[in-house]
């Protein structure tokens, strides 16, 4: 009986220690999106404003919206944010929007901006670490939700670091092409 309690206790120990896969971490609401929320817009036709893309996107009847909360603007992030930019570009119903939660800055947005010029609307969360009806996940860098019309995600991803997001950047584009179909 002490053997099989070590053991067992040997195993949660071990599973508790094990680093988190890319393809393991969870981040976002589940089936649905978790409705509205209010952002300031740092680039974009609402530069400068505070506004609920959410709302926006259903008001305009978008068919599918790609929704990027991300902890980091570096050079992997507009990476990725390239890849939505370019499916939008032949599907101009597509929603798009980044939003930094967890302290990324407006000058974050305004440098990757003036690099990249990205169609992708870049926006700071009203809450600092996102809105908590999303339930992000702290060890998740990159979220990423696709959904369609409606609210139902037809795709999620979270990745521990942006350079695993950057490396996905086909995958996402495609999920958001297949869904705005």
């Amino acid at each position: 009986m002490r053997l099989f309690r070590t053991l067992a206790l040997g195993l949660v120990a071990a599973v508790l220690a094990a680093p988190v896969q890319a393809d393991d971490l969870k981040s976002g609401p589940g089936e649905k999106i978790a409705g509205p929320f209010t952002v300031k817009a740092i680039t974009g036709e609402k530069k400068g404003t505070d506004l609920c893309y959410v709302c926006k996107f259903n008001g305009e009847a978008r068919p599918a919206v790609v929704l990027i909360f991300t902890q980091k603007a570096d050079e992997n992030l507009a990476t990725l944010v390239k890849a939505v930019d370019e499916v939008q570009k032949t599907n101009a119903k597509l929603g798009t929007v980044v939003v930094g939660v967890s302290g990324v800055a407006a000058a974050d947005f305004d440098k990757l901006q003036e690099t990249h010029k990205l169609t992708t609307a870049l926006t700071i969360a009203e809450d600092a670490d996102g809105p908590a009806k999303y339930k992000l996940n702290k060890d998740a860098a990159v979220t990423v939700l696709v959904y369609k019309k409606g609210g139902e995600i037809s795709k999620s991803f979270a990745f521990k670091d942006t350079k695993a997001a950057a490396d996905k950047a086909k995958d996402i584009a495609a999920a958001a092409t297949e869904v705005v179909k």
